[in-house]
């Protein structure tokens, strides 16, 4: 057997699969992380963020204070900001901090551990 018989099957099957790729449904799965956070004064939140691994607009969902605070990504120069409006959390690196109508109630929040 030539190589050019040889490869003339493999580059047809190839051809298929890119083809049916191609044609398919587009799903699209967000990325998934749940980061804890010990802020200032001993205080513990958890943030689950999606999306934002993707390339996709994030969300972050925040838990604070026995409550959940859907957020979603914003424009930022650097690091991350999620928000509802009201409650903002900005994100960079492993630190954070939380503003409530422009004020700052959570801060000095460093990353405890992350899951996936």
């Amino acid at each position: 057997m030539t190589k050019t018989t040889f490869l003339l099957p493999v580059v047809a099957i190839f051809s298929a699969l890119l083809s049916a790729c191609a044609t398919g449904p587009h799903t699209v799965t967000l990325a998934r992380e749940t980061v804890l956070y010990r802020c200032a004064g001993e205080v513990d939140m958890g943030v689950t963020y999606s999306g934002r691994a993707t390339g996709m607009e994030g969300t972050a969902d925040l838990i604070w204070d026995g409550k959940t605070f859907p957020l979603k990504q914003d424009v930022s120069g650097s690091g991350a900001q999620y928000t509802d409006g009201t409650l903002t959390l900005v994100t960079k690196g492993d630190e954070a901090f939380v503003e409530k109508a422009g004020e700052v109630v959570l801060k000095d929040c460093n990353a405890k551990l992350a899951t996936p």
